[in-house]
């Protein structure tokens, strides 16, 4: 607890710093060591005002997914565009693989397959019907 605090405090003496507009910036993806690896934005910043906050992504050739924090056009919210109710970017935890985060889905309702990225196993598919996932957070 004590240390997630002074996060938060370095956090906030780190925004009001800025004088007039705030850039705030998140790599969507790192490979470090030859693995994949997809890092999620600070959680300090879903307590700033929305009404204040400006999400834009660049539009490039990357085809991986982004945080659902950052995924955003401006003006836009995300949203869950299939029927598996997970979007990319959100994180999940599951009974035997651990905390993960979902990359991409494909498919509808239980049949529908969704990878994960899990923070101890990797990537993995899963059938949405048997997986049992539950969101964090």
């Amino acid at each position: 607890p004590g240390r997630l605090e002074e996060e938060r405090r370095l956090c906030y003496v780190g925004i009001t710093r800025a004088k007039q507009k705030l850039f705030l910036s998140c790599a969507e993806s790192r490979r470090r060591y030859g693995r994949e690896l997809y890092p999620r934005p600070s959680r300090f910043i879903a307590e700033l005002p929305q009404q204040l906050i400006r999400r834009i992504r660049l539009q490039n050739s990357n085809s991986r997914p982004t945080s659902s924090l950052f995924s955003n056009t401006v003006g836009q919210s995300a949203v869950s565009n299939n029927s598996t109710g997970f979007i990319a970017g959100q994180r999940v935890n599951h009974a035997k693989f651990g905390e993960g985060t979902v990359l991409q889905s494909e498919g509808e309702g239980g049949q529908a397959r969704i990878q994960i990225n899990f923070e101890k196993v990797g990537m993995k598919w899963l059938v949405v019907g048997y997986a049992k996932l539950q969101p964090v957070g």
